[in-house]
């Protein structure tokens, strides 16, 4: 069973919005991770500069892929050929 909850540290505690719907006495392993509020959301100049980048879409013509999934599947099909030897 997992939960993700959000939480703010008060004098050394984590403090949750609701209970957990745990049974008491039940224990637990905790992955913490801040919320940075200044990088939460990236502003649009950020977005058209990235976009911007020479390599931004520089595959959106090649035919051989418009099918992500299909070119894939043929790619690692030829490197477990490579591996697996040819009897």
């Amino acid at each position: 069973m997992a939960f993700i909850e959000q939480g703010k540290v008060q004098d050394g505690s984590i403090l949750l919005s609701k209970p957990l719907p745990l049974p008491e006495g039940t224990e637990v392993v905790i992955h913490v991770e801040t919320i940075n509020t200044a990088h939460q959301s990236t502003t649009s100049d950020e977005r058209e500069d990235f976009t911007a980048l020479p390599f931004f879409g520089m595959w959106a013509e090649r035919e051989d892929m418009s099918d992500s999934a299909s070119w894939v599947r043929k790619e690692r099909k030829k490197w477990r050929q490579q591996i697996i030897p040819q009897e």
